[in-house]
């Protein structure tokens, strides 16, 4: 039996040990009414429409109402400003934020608004000196879960060992440029930095060459004519820094089908899309072009969630600090990952059912007011959880 469905049983059998405890959420036990807010850095696909429907049952589960409204698409802090406002009623008790431009102006406006954050690092908050800095003295200010890693070091740690595993021995780099995203930035630094310690002490035959500088893409696709530049269309992979689902799969797939790059080239890199074509190629039988990706758990948005209830509730963690914490490391890189996630995965199927952190789990073990008992640190655990995350947990 795997470590990590060990992990699971384990983990089930205490989840009913505790919701058989529990008292269930009864309506009187709720708020008298109240709106939860998701300024949100999506407007569509797979992941947003998981986030909408988990967010859905568990703001109807906590006696909330939900609402969505839709963050500016370059993080304008006028922008996010303006989505807030325009989607602002006098009912609404607590936001998660999904972008942190003009979050010191957003709580300047609506002071008595809570705020947690998910699917950021809030860099301009947690900075010393950014833009939002002063936020972190703002006592409505919860926090954040991150999307991925918060320092680019550990996501090229993660590129780096899927490299490794692969058995790639000539790869690129593609990137996001950074100004917009930073941590990439140092990601794409980290990553050349461990193939040179690497290959400072591996085999001649098993080294591993960066071909040319890095690629950074300005939110546009990467060129046809990248692959006929120089020595890129004979690597092995293309390591993407990036959304490179959207922006490196498809122009890959075309020099390929043309005859312009290497036939067996493959594509690491994050994001995700249940568009049929893409999931068809993720895997790791021959023939796949995806051959890893990385994704934040579908799950995340229960996160700041949590914390808004309890501080809406009066109810918060005795143990509580204002964090930003790391995402969980949803890799996906085989075949039975990827028909594993489309079929009991709410990250694949979009149906909170299929959260693998169900809804009653939230409510009844880790919001305080329903379990006298919740810790911050049990929350932040369940969060980074392999017996509840990730495909290996989904394993029969």
């Amino acid at each position: 039996m795997k470590k990590g469905v060990w992990k699971r049983l384990l983990a089930i059998v205490a989840s009913v040990t505790l919701l058989a405890c529990a008292a269930p959420v009864m309506a009187e036990e709720a708020p008298a009414g109240g709106t939860i807010m998701w300024l949100s850095n999506l407007t569509a696909g797979a992941q947003y429409d998981a986030a909408v429907n988990y967010l859905t049952e568990l703001c109807d589960a906590l006696g909330y109402s939900f609402t969505v409204v839709y963050g500016d698409s370059f993080n304008d802090a006028a922008g996010n400003l303006q989505a807030v406002k325009n989607g602002m009623t006098n009912d609404v008790v607590g936001l998660i934020a999904s972008q942190d431009g003009g979050l010191l102006a957003i709580m300047e406006e609506y002071p008595d608004l809570y705020v947690a954050g998910y699917n950021t690092d809030m860099n301009s908050v947690f900075s010393e000196g950014g833009e939002n800095s002063a936020v972190l003295e703002n006592d409505h200010f919860l926090g954040t879960i991150a999307d991925g890693h918060i320092d680019g070091a550990d996501t090229a740690k993660n590129y780096f060992d899927a490299c490794i595993a692969k058995g790639f021995h000539k790869v690129a780099l593609v990137n996001f440029p950074g100004f917009a995203y930073p941590n990439l930035e140092v990601a794409a630094a980290a990553f050349k930095e461990m193939i040179e310690e690497y290959n400072a002490s591996a085999a001649e035959e098993d080294k591993i060459e960066l071909v040319g500088d890095v690629t950074t893409l300005m939110f546009a696709p990467l060129e046809d004519s990248w692959f006929l530049d120089g020595d890129n269309g004979s690597v092995d992979a293309i390591m993407g820094f990036c959304a490179g689902i959207q922006f490196i799969y498809p122009p890959m797939v075309s020099a390929i089908a043309n005859g312009m790059c290497n036939p067996n080239m493959k594509l690491v890199t994050s994001g995700f899309d249940t568009d049929a074509s893409i999931i068809s190629a993720i895997g790791d039988s021959e023939g796949k072009i995806i051959s890893s990706i990385s994704v934040s758990p579908a799950e995340d948005p229960a996160y700041a969630l949590v914390l808004l209830d309890n501080a809406i509730t009066g109810s918060q963690f005795d143990d509580f600090a204002v964090e930003r914490i790391d995402a969980f490391e949803y890799k996906i890189d085989s075949d039975a990952d990827i028909d594993a996630v489309m079929t009991r995965a709410m990250l694949g199927t979009t149906l909170a059912a299929d959260a693998q952190i169900p809804v009653d789990m939230v409510v009844n073990e880790l919001c305080k007011r329903n379990n006298p008992d919740a810790t911050f640190a049990q929350l932040q655990e369940t969060f980074m959880s392999e017996a509840l995350l990730g495909p290996d947990a989904l394993a029969d």
